[in-house]
């Protein structure tokens, strides 16, 4: 009988049937969840700094009477 084909190539394997596992590198610029959170954060800046280190209050703040000097 001849030797079948299969058997001499389940011997071993060949370094050119080996396989390299695809290595995925993660790209910031192109995910959407960094792009939101830059957002945000932009935003709130903003409102930090329009608000004035957010001591301003919507509205009119109250006045209180100056008290009178007392000689």
């Amino acid at each position: 009988m001849s030797p079948n084909k299969h058997d001499a190539e389940s011997e071993g394997s060949k370094p050119r049937d080996h396989v390299h596992p695809v290595k995925h590198t993660w790209h910031p610029h192109k995910d959407w969840r960094v792009w939101t959170a830059v957002v945000l954060m932009l935003a709130l800046v903003l409102v930090y700094v329009v608000t004035d280190n957010l001591s301003l209050r919507p509205g009119q703040p109250p006045t209180q009477p100056t008290p009178a000097f007392a000689p």
